[in-house]
This record gives structure tokens, sequence and C-alpha cells, in this order.
């Protein structure tokens, strides 16, 4: 390269891969991800501030294996001290679930950089990306409400302040001032996909991308409940009525498919180590080396506290910004790309 090749035209040829993130000062439709995104966090923020949540700050980027959400086998590794291993976190949920137990009004949030290790590099999945955690003292229609509060607010945020980088994308602002939600039960949504291109589905198969994109196309935003509890997370609380399924629900969005996860939280201590025990997590624990009793800690403190019915979520604010923007890639809805192929 000659003496008047700038930096970014030399880092663009050494690794063609990570163009996303080049020139962000001079890309338009790259600032404007900034701008929607600092819009989208600002109204997120302002909802749940306006409903009395509990900011939760610092909190931790190095965790023990109770920093995963489902799937241990993409939890990132760190060698920690005297060869101890560690993990970056997917999740915050087990410890901020703690705290709803003891702030006054029961209602706490934080926001963290969740990490997987993901082996594709498509137009989905992300390796790092920015996690909005909610948990309050109370059930899941509660809950439900929260976190369309958080993403209608965001959107009015975004339709509000951005107008002009929304065009940039193709998007109307009009069409994010006023979202709405359908709802729909897993088991209707099962009988649903079956009549619309998908005869294989059956009770107990996992929603996939496919099946996400076209209830997606046919409801809108909506959020998905009461999911078997086999294909869920081990402390997810088992209905009352049904205990085949757990009180839980996906939020679906336009393209960008499942966005945040929730569910009421098993607060009866018994049940809870049971749950792990016989959970498909703890295999995926056991094969990575890990111990049932890295998990003490958390059964010991429902054994020790009067522990009332809580529930939370976690909001994927990438998937978030992809509705917002209308986009079918993740990709482009990122201030910053980090992914299998791509790091700066």
């Amino acid at each position: 390269m000659n003496d008047t090749t700038t930096l970014a035209q030399q880092m663009v040829a050494a690794a063609p891969v990570a163009t996303r993130n080049v020139n962000l000062s001079t890309d338009p439709k790259r600032m404007a991800v900034i701008k929607v995104w600092d819009a989208m966090i600002r109204g997120a923020r302002k909802y749940v501030e306006s409903e009395g949540f509990l900011a939760i700050h610092n909190m931790p980027h190095i965790v023990g294996v109770t920093g995963a959400c489902e799937n241990t086998d993409t939890l990132f590794t760190i060698d920690w001290y005297d060869g101890k291993k560690m993990f970056l976190p997917q999740s915050n949920q087990l410890y901020i679930e703690m705290l709803t137990q003891a702030v006054e009004g029961g209602r706490v949030y934080g926001e963290i950089q969740s990490f997987r290790k993901e082996l594709n590099a498509d137009n989905r999945r992300l390796a790092q990306f920015s996690l909005f955690e909610i948990e309050h003292v109370g059930g899941l229609d509660e809950l439900l409400g929260h976190l369309a509060g958080i993403v209608a607010t965001a959107s009015k945020q975004v339709a509000q302040d951005c107008a002009k980088e929304l065009a940039l994308f193709g998007r109307d602002a009009a069409d994010l001032a006023n979202l709405t939600f359908e709802r729909m039960t897993y088991a209707d949504a099962v009988e649903l996909l079956k009549t619309e291109g998908f005869p294989e589905l059956v009770w107990g198969d996992d929603l996939e991308a496919p099946h996400e994109g076209r209830l997606t196309e046919l409801m809108g935003p909506m959020f998905v409940t009461h999911y078997p509890a086999d294909i869920k997370f081990f402390n997810m609380r088992n209905n009352d009525d049904d205990p085949r399924v757990v009180n839980s629900s996906d939020l679906l969005l336009p393209l960008a498919g499942e966005s945040a996860g929730s569910a009421e939280r098993e607060f009866d201590a018994e049940k809870l180590r049971h749950k792990l025990v016989t959970s498909s997590m703890l295999e995926g624990l056991l094969r990575q080396g890990m111990k049932l009793s890295d998990f003490d800690w958390y059964i010991d403190f429902h054994k020790e506290h009067d522990v009332k019915l809580h529930s939370g979520a976690g909001v994927g604010m990438a998937r978030v910004a992809q509705f917002i923007l209308g986009q079918t890639d993740i990709r482009d809805c990122v201030p910053f790309l980090i992914n299998r192929d791509n790091v700066i």
C-alpha cells in the first residue's frame, strides 16, 4: 500500500469481514443505526422508570455457570485464577431475581452485554448483544404488560426522534407510534402453523425461525405463551392446570422473530431443585465438567427465605432494533457487529 492509503482503507483490505464496523462517521446508515439505538434505549428506560423499576448497575460480566440462559454449550469460557473455569454471561437473571424479594416495590431492571458462542454467522445470530432484563414480584400477565410497554415505548421514542433515520431504511415512523401485541398459546400456535405450511409440526417441538416468521406475518407483534416445560429453562414455573407447560412466553416480532423470553420463576426450593436435577441443562453442565452444587447458592436462597411469586424477562435489543428498522439481516441493525466472522 502507498503512503496515501488511509487507515480505514488498510483495515478494509486486511479484514474485509469487518467492513460493517469501518467509517462509522461517514456512513449515513450506520450513523442512523446509532441514533435509532439511542432513542430505543431511552424509550425502554423511560418505561421501566415510569413503572417504578429500580436500575441495577455494574452487574457481573464474569460469572459462574449460573450466568447461562438455556444452552450451556454456547457459553464462552474464561480461565479464571488458579485454573478455575468461569464464563461470560448470557444473562444475569438468577442474580437479579433475588433482588425482587428485597427492594421496595419488588421491581428491578438491568442492562448487560449477553455473550453467545454461536457457531453460525448469519442474519439472525450475534456473539454479543445488548440484553435488557427485568424482574418483578408478580405473575405472567403483568409481566407481558411490562414487556409490551418496553417495546412499544422504545419504538415510539424512535418514531418521535428518528423519522429521517427510519426513512433511510424504508421505514415509516407512523407504523411504530402505537404498537399493539396479540397473544396466542403455544398449543394454538402449533395448530395454526399446521394449516400454514408446517403439517409436520407436533406439540413439543420448539418453534424455529420459519415458524416464528409465519406467525408474525399473520399476527404482527405477538406473544406466544405456555410452552412445553421440556424445551424451556429449568426454573420456569409449571402451570397449575396443565403441568406439562410452563407459565412462559416468547415475544415474536416481524422479521426479527423471538426477541424476548419471559416466564414466572419457580419459587419453591424443593420443586426448583427437582426441576434442575431432571433438566437437560444439567446434562450440559456435566459435559463441561461443572457440578450440580454450582447452583447451591441459588437453591439455598429459596430454602432460607420466604420467596414470593416473581417473574422476569430478557429483551434482546438487537432483535428489537431489527424490527424497528424493518430489516431482514440483524447484521445491519447494530452499531458494532460482533459475530463469529466479525470482531474489531
